[in-house]
């Protein structure tokens, strides 16, 4: 059933997927932590351009690579994490933001080994053994599997003592260290998770769209994940997911009307600021308030 769909709703079907897992990495900073993380494009771009330099310089498996993705995301957090977090939260804001212009000055000048400007052309799909993801309808089904896996491994975390600890801290900083919340650990732990979850959506779509070039570490992503996860409605598991779902599919049905596309997305994007401050996971709220309403009246 699913080789019957167009192409191009498949196409968006595996973005939405994509901006799955980068909206779990922004809300686990921005919206369990308290944190504005502006290097969000830096951790998509190291994990994809590791993904793509093992495949195409050293032929590796992508069950390799993906793990490599993970580490060097992660590992990036904590390095990043180590110095920064100990700063004020503009200050935090202020260096994530500069350590993503640092390593897209890196990838355009580092020629010999990234292309510059040219980019990364002709990256093989996934790879697992004999087995080779082709086709938008397989991609498809990967990034649902993908995808599901990220919100299960968000959830445990964010349902755990650990993500208590988010959010006391988020809450009330003095109070969680009064009573014995390691705040610097919680957030070290937070940023590496948030930068594992950014490379392996980087690393996903550079195997799907074959090609990448150091605008991947642009602004652009950064404000396309903040529309998502704030919109979406920060801090809980299912507003971001949403969000990331709806606004890769709301700019490509603007598309209809080219010449008022920006226009109609602005005021869409003005009207959920005005009328659902709450984002859109109040619209996941009200079934489940219902419920537990009419089970009460019982």
């Amino acid at each position: 059933m699913i080789n019957s769909v167009s192409p191009y709703l498949l196409h968006i079907g595996v973005m939405a997927g994509i901006y799955v897992l980068l909206v779990l990495s922004l809300n686990l900073m921005l919206g369990y932590c308290g944190l504005l993380s502006l290097a969000t494009p830096a951790f998509v771009g190291l994990g994809a351009y590791a993904s793509a330099l093992l495949t195409l310089r050293l032929g590796c498996d992508s069950s390799l690579t993906l793990v490599a993705a993970l580490v060097l995301g992660a590992a990036s957090g904590v390095i990043l994490g180590i110095p920064s977090l100990r700063l004020s939260r503009h200050s935090f804001v202020i260096v994530t933001l500069s350590a993503t212009l640092l390593l897209q000055l890196v990838a355009s000048n580092w020629v010999d080994l990234t292309r510059g400007a040219l980019g990364l052309a002709d990256i093989p799909s996934l790879r697992f053994g004999s087995f080779r993801i082709d086709g938008k309808p397989a991609w498809l089904a990967t990034m649902v599997v993908v995808a599901a896996l990220g919100i299960g491994v968000f959830w445990t975390i964010v349902s755990s003592r650990l993500g208590r600890a988010m959010v006391a801290v988020r809450d009330n900083e003095p109070l969680a260290v009064a009573t014995g919340i390691d705040v610097m650990k919680i957030r070290l732990f937070a940023f590496a998770c948030s930068g594992a979850f950014a490379a392996l959506g980087g690393a996903c779509y550079a195997h799907y769209l074959s090609f990448i070039d150091p605008g991947l570490f642009g602004f652009s992503i950064s404000e396309a994940l903040l529309v998502m996860v704030i919109l979406g409605g920060s801090g809980t598991l299912w507003g971001p997911v949403l969000g990331a779902i709806v606004f890769t599919v709301l700019p490509e049905a603007l598309r209809m009307a080219p010449e008022l596309r920006s226009l109609l997305y602005g005021v869409l994007l003005l009207g959920f600021v005005l009328f659902m401050p709450e984002g859109l996971a109040r619209c996941l709220r009200r079934p489940v308030n219902r419920a537990a309403s009419a089970e009460a009246g019982q």
